[in-house]
């Protein structure tokens, strides 16, 4: 499975059949994944926090306030929300932008209007595919455009999730965008890991929900303690 990712990491593609996973081949494909990912994550602390420590270049952890408990909004409502911004919209069909776009809108605007208010109007974002007519050829083309760009979207999703996590840090500084491939590295091979789940296999999105839940988990585990 990690030889896969790795030939899939030079030529990302979107295949036409997702592959199917027994049970046992769901818990092997996420055993292995996770294992890997701490695995890069404790080697890249290891590799690049003193260095950026050093240079004075490593920004402060913070804590994000929020109605809902920390840890139970990182369990329960991060997964879901950043896999359908950043890997729902890998495979394209207008309902899955549509979604992806809503909860874009949702946690970017979150701390602007009040919530029933902000859940309306997400919701509509949802629903416009399926009041609004779009012509098949509109969709036959973006389609193409999508199969034919899958890299450039693949590499800058992944890109996209590993920036948004620079904002879970302080006191950031112009200088800390220049090496923010060191700072939120550990992200963006997340991010890497969950597109290519995502789009290979089929109920991908439902297995990067999951993966991610398992990554974040023991870290909330870990601040508990």
């Amino acid at each position: 499975m990690l030889k896969q990712f790795f030939s899939f990491l030079l030529h990302p593609n979107l295949s036409n059949e997702p592959r199917s996973l027994s049970v046992h081949g769901l818990f092997v494909l996420l055993g292995r994944f996770l294992l890997a990912y701490f695995g890069v994550a404790i080697l890249s602390s290891l590799a690049f926090f003193p260095i950026l420590r050093m240079m004075d270049l490593l920004p402060e952890s913070k804590i994000a306030t929020s109605e809902i408990p920390l840890s139970f909004k990182l369990i329960v409502f991060v997964p879901i929300y950043e896999e359908a911004i950043f890997r729902l919209p890998l495979r394209f069909t207008k309902r899955n932008l549509a979604i992806s776009l809503a909860t874009l809108f949702f946690l970017v605007f979150y701390h602007v209007f009040e919530l029933y208010m902000l859940i309306a109007i997400a919701v509509f974002i949802a629903l416009i595919p399926s009041f609004i007519t779009i012509p098949a050829s509109v969709i036959l083309r973006a389609g193409t455009v999508w199969q034919k760009y899958f890299p450039l979207l693949y590499y800058g999703l992944a890109l996209s999730f590993g920036i948004l996590h620079l904002f879970n840090f302080e006191n950031l500084r112009l200088a800390h965008f220049f090496v923010f491939p060191f700072i939120v590295f550990n992200q963006i091979v997340m991010g890497l890991m969950l597109g290519y789940i995502r789009v290979e296999y089929k109920y991908g999105f439902i297995y990067s929900i999951i993966l991610h839940f398992l990554i974040n988990l023991p870290l909330i585990l870990l601040s508990h303690l």
